[in-house]
């Protein structure tokens, strides 16, 4: 399912971004291009509410911010890379522990509860596949990210 949803326009392959919120802002900017309905203010605004309440950091090296919008129609979804990482759980101190490579950034419409749970699931079925990160940050373009997240079967 989240191949579906994963493409070489949906990839930042080297996100510039140094911080959380300068990542989630080039992210937001990555799903207008995928989806020009997005409002700007609002997908980052929920974005960064989200993750206030609880860092949506799954793992080492992934991160996964997400929010639900009351007035869109599908799930939208990016993927941005950082080969250096961003620190992403700033409630830690533990700098080796909080810190994201990966991340995958994902609107979902309130209307499809079970496709919100679908994702979530085989991102973290793709965090757990042998040798995952290791692939991801050794691949040489988005479309070489394509395939490894396809061949997943995810």
């Amino acid at each position: 399912m989240i191949c579906d949803f994963i493409n070489p326009k949906a990839i930042i392959f080297e996100l510039d971004g140094t911080d959380r919120d300068e990542v989630l802002a080039e992210l937001t900017e990555k799903l207008i291009t995928l989806k020009p309905n997005l409002k700007r203010d609002v997908v980052f605004k929920a974005l960064v509410e989200r993750e206030e309440k609880k860092s949506s950091l799954v793992c080492k090296n992934i991160a996964v911010p997400h929010a639900v919008l009351p007035d869109i129609t599908e799930s939208v979804v990016a993927l941005g890379l950082s080969h250096k990482g961003i620190e992403f759980d700033m409630s830690n101190s533990d700098i080796e522990t909080n810190t994201a490579k990966v991340v995958f950034t994902v609107i979902f419409p309130e209307n499809k509860p079970d496709e919100h749970l679908q994702i979530l699931k085989d991102i973290l079925v793709l965090e757990k596949e042998a040798d995952f990160m290791n692939k991801v940050l050794r691949a040489e373009n988005s479309s070489e990210i394509c395939d490894i997240i396809n061949k997943s079967g995810v």
